[in-house]
């Protein structure tokens, strides 16, 4: 039994129509399905969903993580009820995911497990994105950073992923020890899958990361969105924590995207998290680059 990646996320717009023609004409990715004010996308002609957009107030609806099946499903639905956690199951939460269980994070946001409806394992390289890409073509869905309020939301919601769904924590940045100002966890050997970090009031995602080749495909995207008027907020640069390279930028949609490559791998099932205070060193950037004023705010 184990969780996966990130296999997608719901995000908020708010403007469906500037989202929808961003998405498709200009970072790339297929529209797969519409109905109702909700958009699927995926990165991959003919994939499974990687992004949903939905009219309304621009942050996080719900992000699902994948399972193998439904036993899968089953086994965390019973770890989450010792947890006195409430479950839904849901059938068809997105294209190319058959069925899914759904509750609620003690930060407040809805998480969900879901299970393919295919039984692809991995993603080879020459698949179609690798060759043909249209826009600024990201090859995946990354991973997603929520935005939660106050330390103690932080905390609450990374002892429930460890606890019950067998994640583990990478690194913490403390603002004074005790009061968490972000965390970085992982399913898998990704150093990070869901990040956790502190927002504004009511401020429930600061970014949705994408996987791109290199610095090369970040600087030809921040190329490309710098021509249809997209402006980057910061980067290219490489995380201080993490150490994956990054360029960030404001879709039409409302919400902060990442262009993320090279994320670091943590072997073994070490789950002993580095623990830093944010005054001892630059989190942000390897380089030394300086965090953008801008940065403490999510949608």
């Amino acid at each position: 039994m184990a969780i996966q990646r990130l296999a997608y996320a719901e995000l908020g717009v708010d403007d469906l129509g500037a989202a929808t023609a961003f998405e498709r004409d200009i970072f790339g990715l297929t529209e797969i399905a519409r109905e109702d004010g909700r958009v699927a996308y995926s990165c991959d002609k003919g994939g499974s969903c990687d992004l949903v957009v939905l009219a309304g107030r621009a942050g996080v609806a719900a992000f699902a993580f994948g399972v193998d099946g439904e036993e899968d499903l089953d086994h965390y639905a019973t770890r989450l009820a010792s947890a006195d956690v409430a479950t839904e199951r849901r059938s068809d939460p997105a294209p190319g995911f058959r069925s899914g269980l759904a509750f609620t994070l003690p930060s407040g946001h809805t998480m969900l497990l879901v299970a393919a409806g295919d039984e692809r394992t991995y993603r080879h390289p020459t698949s179609a994105p690798r060759r043909v890409r249209r826009g600024v073509g990201p090859g995946d869905a990354d991973h997603i950073t929520i935005g939660i309020e106050d330390s103690a939301r932080i905390e609450a919601t990374v002892d429930l992923l460890r606890r019950a769904l067998d994640f583990r924590v990478s690194d913490i940045i403390e603002v004074e020890p005790g009061n968490w100002l972000a965390a970085w966890t992982r399913a898998g050997e990704c150093h990070h899958d869901l990040g956790l970090m502190r927002c504004g009031p009511g401020e429930t995602l600061h970014h949705m990361a994408f996987e791109f080749d290199g610095i090369g495909h970040i600087t030809a995207a921040a190329d490309q969105l710098g021509a249809a008027g997209v402006p980057i907020e910061t980067g290219p640069g490489r995380h201080g924590v993490g150490g994956n390279l990054y360029a960030y930028f404001w879709s039409p949609g409302g919400n902060r995207y990442e262009l993320s490559a090279e994320m670091p791998r943590v072997p073994g099932a070490r789950d002993v998290p580095n623990v830093r205070l944010a005054s001892s060193f630059n989190a942000f950037s390897a380089w030394g680059l300086a965090r953008p004023d801008t940065f403490t705010r999510g949608s």
